[in-house]
């Protein structure tokens, strides 16, 4: 435990401006810095900072916070490093409580990173110098990779014999127990042997986030088994969390976007050999919570890629259960099986980048084999089937984080069984009433399904007949203080058709002050309701990540404020028709008599009747 006011400490001393300086190319605006932010792609700057308050935010993607979660996010560093990274910068020392490692421990786990960097040099010289390293120097160019490749995943060789290693590194007792702590080298004190771990394999060394070597993975050259041999557990290597690739990915990429995991070491610099910079593999162990969960702090998309084979869908299967829990608004992942007997070496050196590309594109979403999966041998146009589906689902679905993606997942369901969303809800042990949204909750809709064409996207959630008017005023909200050019789409007169009704009361103000002062920054903008009660919750909706790209707001936020208009004056003509209804026929005049029954469809007095 790092205690807490050593954090505090910590970045009282750390300017955040400093920091976010050496990444984004700031410009001072008013009292604050802007830039573009370096979480998204994005052409006009939208990111700001505040030395004042020693905050940044991003109104464009919603990023926000101080230096510690800066560095974690941009860096993919976890708590204790970023707290490391920064005290170092500021000269810190940092302290530690409870069970945390003693000085002692800190430097013998040095020592450790230190003994595996010999021994990562070590295989590296063997691939250059080793009198046998012709076998693995043809390997790998049998598979492609150049030696540039090589060299940047610092690709080695462990020549054949038992204790090559041990007899290069050991010369004494102490570098013999860490070669023996850090796995590189197996001790059997019952035969009193001391030998290599890895012997006549090509190496890839495991490096963590920092750029460290924290283990091996070896791969045997012809025919033999294991196949693949990684180190064991140690100190510093937790095969559960760690995945291949990852540091090599992030150096290669200055805005990594998204993540594709693979199965092999070799796939994962086979793909890199061709420009596809973004695999990672896991380390000889299905796909974690841990792994999922980092890799989302990182990037938003992920693309698990497996065999078409039973055992990859199998695979495919139990990733997209762990991934369930993580799929929160913004995130998407994919699933790309390959043709019988090709793996992703093999298909990018036959098909070539652009069609493994094309392939990733094309790669089914979740949902999609998410039901395809459950719905495989069950028949679901039969009652029971339906009720089967059901049954098996909606458990699933509930480990869903609560939003929209997972209101779609129901919905989707509820399309497939005829059941209702609560229905569905109620009937699987989930009878809790939902919750009703409140106003600064609603997010904005998802990308999917939406079209680019003119007027309101097609089959879009927000502009959906299900939504409540309350609900799309938040979404419209939601996206004007995203984008307050969106208000100049319609003319005053248009907006002044909503006013009256409490419920458009902070929409118009939005876009009355957008009108007034020309806004067309959303910083301003926030900023012009300060010292208002609607603040928090405007600046609660301004903080939501977003969900549309912003080629798609204009369309998003027409067909909102058409379906308002067309709500309002269905909802007065209903009005109008009951009060008309109300009246004796014989007391109406010509002219209501007439707008009865327009307003009817049909004769009033018949509709009387009826």
């Amino acid at each position: 435990m790092i205690p807490q006011d050593f954090i505090d400490e910590l970045l009282a001393r750390t300017d955040i401006v400093e920091i976010v300086q050496q990444r984004v190319t700031l410009k001072k605006t008013g009292q604050n810095y802007s830039g573009l932010c370096p979480f998204h792609n994005e052409k006009t700057a939208s990111f700001s900072v505040s030395a004042d308050k020693q905050f940044y935010y991003c109104f464009g993607c919603q990023a926000s916070g101080n230096a510690l979660k800066f560095v974690m996010e941009l860096d993919g560093l976890d708590f204790i490093s970023a707290v490391e990274s920064l005290s170092a910068r500021v000269g810190l020392e940092v302290p530690r409580t409870g069970e945390q490692a003693s000085p002692e421990q800190t430097e013998h786990r040095k020592s450790i990173y230190d003994m595996l960097a010999q021994c990562s040099e070590f295989y590296k010289d063997q691939l250059r110098q080793h009198s046998g390293r012709e076998r693995a120097i043809t390997y790998l160019k049998e598979r492609g990779l150049t030696g540039e490749i090589a060299r940047d995943f610092g690709l080695g060789f462990a020549p054949p014999g038992w204790d090559n290693l041990y007899t290069a590194l050991a010369k004494t007792n102490h570098e013999r127990d860490l070669l023996i702590e850090s796995g590189m080298v197996i001790d059997n004190p019952e035969e009193e042997k001391t030998y290599d771990r890895f012997r006549d394999r090509i190496m890839f060394p495991i490096r963590d986030v920092r750029g460290r070597t924290i283990a091996f993975g070896g791969r045997i050259i012809g025919e033999g088994k294991p196949k693949y041999l990684n180190s064991p557990e140690t100190p510093v290597f937790h095969k559960g969390r760690e995945l291949y690739g990852l540091f090599e990915a992030r150096k290669r990429n200055r805005k990594l976007e998204r993540l594709m995991i693979v199965e092999g070491y070799m796939d994962v610099v086979a793909l890199a050999q061709h420009d596809i910079n973004y695999c990672v593999a896991t380390l000889g162990t299905a796909t974690s919570d841990e792994h999922i969960e980092r890799m989302f702090r990182m990037v938003s998309r992920l693309v698990f890629c497996f065999d078409g084979d039973m055992a990859g869908t199998n695979a495919a299967w139990k990733a997209l259960q762990v991934a369930l829990p993580y799929m929160r608004d913004g995130r998407s992942a994919r699933f790309l099986f390959l043709p019988d007997g090709e793996d992703p070496d093999s298909l990018v050196r036959k098909e070539g980048k652009d069609k493994l590309e094309l392939l990733i594109e094309r790669a089914p979403h979740l949902p999609d084999v998410f039901f395809e999966k459950l719905a495989d041998g069950i028949e679901v146009e039969s009652l029971d089937g339906k009720a089967h589906l059901a049954q098996l689902a909606m458990p699933l679905i509930t480990t869903i984080p609560a939003g929209v993606f997972k209101q779609l997942m129901i919905e989707r369901l509820s399309d497939i069984t005829g059941l209702g969303s609560e229905k569905l809800l109620t009937a699987y042990g989930h009878t809790q009433a939902r919750p009703r949204r409140q106003f600064e909750e609603m997010p904005s809709p998802p990308p999917e399904d939406l079209t680019r064409a003119g007027g309101a996207p097609r089959d879009s959630p927000i502009t959906s007949q299900r939504q409540t008017s309350s609900e799309l005023v938040a979404g419209a909200v939601s996206m004007l203080l995203r984008a307050p050019e969106l208000a100049v789409q319609f003319d005053a007169d248009v907006y002044e058709q909503l006013a009256g009704a409490e419920e458009f009361d902070l929409m118009l103000r939005l876009i009355r002050t957008i009108s007034a002062q020309d806004v067309t920054s959303p910083s301003v903008l926030l900023a012009a309701f300060h010292d208002t009660p609607d603040f928090e919750r405007l600046r609660r909706l301004a903080e939501q990540e977003p969900l549309l790209d912003v080629v798609d707001l204009p369309a998003e936020y027409t067909g909102i404020i058409n379906n308002l208009i067309q709500r309002l004056e269905s909802k007065s003509k209903q009005e109008l028709r009951k009060s008309l209804l109300a009246k004796p026929f014989a007391e109406l005049s010509a002219a209501e008599k007439d707008l009865l029954r327009d307003l009817t469809g049909g004769s009033p007095r018949t509709r009387r009747q009826v």
